[in-house]
This record gives C-alpha cells, sequence and structure tokens, in this order.
C-alpha cells in the first residue's frame, strides 16, 4: 500500500527525511501535550483514589506481582487476607501498572501516572495510524483530536486499562496494514503478536484474529495463495506465542479451561437479568449491566443452604461457571425479550440509545458527569467526520477493513455481554483517524483554493 497524497515523502531523500523529521517533531509535542492534560486531571477530576471496582483490583494486583504474590485476587485478600489466584482479568495491564511498583513507588500516584503515560503514548499510536493511511498532516490532526478526545483522556487517570488497550489495538492495525503492503513472515508475525498483546490487556480483542488478521493477510491482490496461508500461520503461532504463557498458567491453576479471563463467564450475570432486561427500575438498566443483582442471588442462596454456602463452590473458573450458567438460564427464560435487550445493548455501545443516560452511567467508573456529557457530543462529531473519512479512503484505493473490524468488535461485544462507553474506545480509536483523514482533506481543498485566488 502506498500512502496517498503525502507530498512530504514523493521527493528526493533529503524531502523525504525532513518530511519524516518534522511530523515526529509534531508528534512528539502533541504526545507531550497528551501527557500533561491526562496528568492534570488526577489534580482534579482523577483525583479520588478507588476502593472497589476494577480500578483497585489492578491497583493491588501490580503490587502483588512485585511482592511475590502473583495474579491474586485482591477482594479476597481484603476481605480474608488470603492469596487466592485470580483471573478475573487478563494479565498486561497490572503489569504495565507494576513497572514503578518494582522501584517502590507503588501507591496511587505512581500507578495514575502510567496509566497516563500509556493515554499519551496511544495518542501518538492514533497518529502513527493515521499517518499510515492518509499522510502526515492526517497523522498530526489524528493525534490532536486523539489529545482532546473526552472520551480517552477521561478514562486514563482513573485506573481503567481501555488507555493501553487502544493503543494496542491502533498498533495491531498498523501492524495489519504493513502486513498487507510489505508481505512476509516478520510483518505478520508483528500483527499476531499485537493482536495477542490486545487481548492481553481486554479479552475482546482476541476478536481481532478473525477480524482483522485473517481478511488483510488473505485478501491481497496478487499475492499467491499458498503464501497468503503461510503469512497467515505465522501470524496465528506468533498470536498463540504471545498468549500460551497466560494460558498455561490458568491451565494448570483452574478447574475449568479460562484461554483469557474468568469475566467472560461471569458477564452473564450481570447483564442477563431483570434490570438488564429492562422489567425493573422503570426500565433504566435496558442493555446495561446490574451488579446488584449477583448480590440478590447470594442472599437467595444462603436463605437456602445457609451461610456457608452464600458463595458458590470451587475455584474462581468454577465460581465463574456458576454465574455464567445463571446468566444463561435467566436469558433462555426470558428469550422473548433478547431482541429489545440486544438492540439496547448495541443502541448503548453506538451512543444513539439513552445517550445521557449512558453518561450518567459513567459515574459508576468514577468519571464526571460533566465530561461524559461532552463525551456523548464529541463522539457524534467524530462519527459524522468519520463517514466521509471511510468513504475517501475507499475512493483512494485503500482497504478499510481494520476500521470495519473495530466497528465490528465493538458491536459484538455489547451483544455479548452490555453497552457502555467504556467498551467503544477501539471504535473512538477508529472514528478519529477516519475524522482526520476527512479533516486533511478539507485543509488540501482550503489550501488549493486559497492558492488559485
Amino acid at each position: 500500500m502506498i500512502d496517498p497524497g503525502v507530498a512530504l515523502e514523493d521527493g528526493p531523500a533529503d524531502v523525504v527525511r525532513n518530511g519524516g523529521r518534522r511530523f515526529h517533531l509534531a508528534l512528539a509535542g502533541v504526545t507531550l501535550g497528551a501527557f500533561l492534560l491526562r496528568l492534570s486531571t488526577l489534580a482534579n477530576i482523577a483525583s479520588r483514589n478507588p476502593d472497589g471496582g476494577d480500578p483497585y483490583y489492578y491497583h493491588v494486583q501490580a503490587n502483588f506481582l512485585v511482592n511475590g504474590h502473583g495474579f491474586s485476587d485482591p477482594f479476597i485478600w481484603r476481605e480474608s487476607h488470603e492469596m487466592v489466584p485470580s483471573a478475573i482479568h487478563p494479565p498486561l495491564y497490572s503489569l504495565w501498572l507494576a513497572i514503578p511498583s518494582l522501584f517502590g513507588q507503588g501507591g496511587y500516584t505512581a500507578h495514575k501516572i502510567m496509566s497516563v503515560l500509556a493515554g499519551a503514548l496511544t495518542v501518538a499510536m492514533i497518529g502513527v495510524l493515521a499517518r499510515k493511511v492518509a499522510g502526515p498532516r492526517a497523522g498530526i490532526v489524528a493525534a490532536i483530536l486523539a489529545a482532546i478526545y473526552p472520551p480517552l483522556w477521561s478514562i486514563d487517570g482513573q485506573l481503567w486499562p481501555e488507555g493501553l488497550f487502544t493503543g494496542l489495538v491502533a498498533l495491531a492495525c498498523w501492524c495489519a496494514y504493513r502486513a498487507r503492503e510489505e508481505p512476509g513472515w516478520r510483518t505478520s508475525a508483528a500483527v499476531g503478536a499485537a493482536v495477542a498483546a490486545a487481548a492481553l490487556t481486554r479479552g475482546e480483542a482476541i476478536g481481532l484474529a478473525p477480524l482483522l488478521i485473517v481478511p488483510m493477510i488473505l485478501f491481497r491482490h496478487g499475492r499467491p495463495r499458498r503464501r497468503e496461508w503461510m503469512d497467515l500461520t505465522v501470524a496465528g503461532l506468533a498470536c498463540l506465542a504471545v498468549l500460551t504463557p497466560w494460558t498455561i498458567r490458568n491451565v494448570t491453576t483452574f478447574e475449568h479451561f479460562v484461554p483469557l479471563s474468568t469475566n467472560s463467564d461471569e458477564v452473564w450475570v450481570y447483564a442477563n437479568n431483570p434490570y438488564a432486561y429492562g422489567t425493573e427500575a422503570g426500565g433504566d438498566y435496558l442493555g446495561f449491566w446490574y451488579f446488584p443483582w449477583q448480590e440478590q442471588l447470594r442472599d437467595e442462596r444462603q436463605a437456602q443452604l445457609g451461610d456457608e454456602r452464600r458463595e458458590p463452590p470451587g475455584d474462581a473458573s468454577e465460581k465463574a461457571r456458576y454465574w455464567r450458567e445463571e446468566g444463561v438460564a435467566y436469558a433462555k427464560e426470558h428469550r422473548n425479550r433478547l431482541p429489545i435487550v440486544v438492540a439496547a445493548r448495541v443502541g448503548r455501545a453506538w451512543n444513539v440509545y439513552a445517550p445521557f443516560q449512558n453518561a450518567r452511567f459513567d459515574q459508576i467508573d468514577g468519571k464526571r458527569l460533566w465530561v461524559s456529557q461532552l463525551g456523548v457530543f464529541a463522539w457524534w462529531g467524530a462519527l459524522a467526520l468519520a463517514v466521509p473519512g471511510a468513504w475517501l479512503l475507499r475512493r483512494r484505493g485503500v482497504t478499510i477493513i481494520p476500521f470495519v473490524a473495530l466497528a465490528t468488535l465493538v458491536t459484538v461485544t455489547a451483544i455479548y455481554a452490555y453497552g457502555a462507553n467504556r467498551f467503544r474506545t477501539p471504535l473512538d480509536m477508529a472514528a478519529l483517524v477516519l475524522a482526520a483523514v476527512t479533516i486533511d482533506h478539507l485543509l488540501t481543498r482550503l489550501t488549493r483554493s486559497s492558492a488559485s485566488t
């Protein structure tokens, strides 16, 4: 693939070098600005230290790793001071936060700074991806958009993994374009490894294996079919190689097979209940999740079986399997509600159903209401600009398979689990890149118009 419309990179070698240098300097400046903006949130909207939920889990587990306790469950440790193996989440974000803990800096502030750093690096990666598909100016525009886009900068200081996750997804897309334009085992291995790294941050990224890797490698014009299959095999092996250590740890630790996390099972009970199906609480939680439902089921077990049986028996995988079965049973019994529930989940994921209610629900994740409300308008604006951006790329002969893959991934995740703004960050990234393509095109036309007058 040839980057379209890249005037700075079409000339002699010195022009190419100078153009590349200008791009990297500009991108470094934007990335630094993104880091400082995110860092500033630690003094205001992200000043509160979490005392529960996923952010607490990641923070405590990062310190467990450094102290030799492995991937133990922070919640069980807090309740009983027992170190019990956990796989609620994949390992990479905890490992990322553990870096300052290695040097004795295991407090919330140090971990938040690491999360902020991941968000800033994601801004840079979004710029690099946009440059790949539409040239240097589009890359800088995309980086600027990503730096100031509320749904991205507002999560990093809250100790959520989506900043790191989105950057790795952007890396996977960039590697996919490289594998398409420069076939071979190196680029194929790179895209496989990048997808695996993203999946080790948030498990749903494994869906990019069939959605991104397969079409980007197999559907290349003028490439012998045998070579395509060889490259696809290399990508698959690289993906497996990165995933295998974590999967082996889980296989040797738990009763049931846990390839990435137990949360993919347990989420069924949160997302399939009368609240999430819109028959309780006035329908406010339709298509969303409802955590207290699990507590209600525990209370019922306690009433029926006694205090000692309140929690289902077994290790983390067996407990997660129990809760999945509870969720599946509810879904089967209320299958007549599934069409409207699925539609609401997808609508929430795309922020076209109850968008400002979604903004209120973001407060569960520690966000400020005004930030989430601003994020609704930012998303709508990015999406409006992304549509012509996708059309422009197609007209230039640039494949939009990665962007379609991300849209599909977010939609399928919502159907499987529930609709939430945090789950949309890969699609946010895609929309920002495509919006930058549109803005770059408009700037080009404006420049040409000014030059002709």
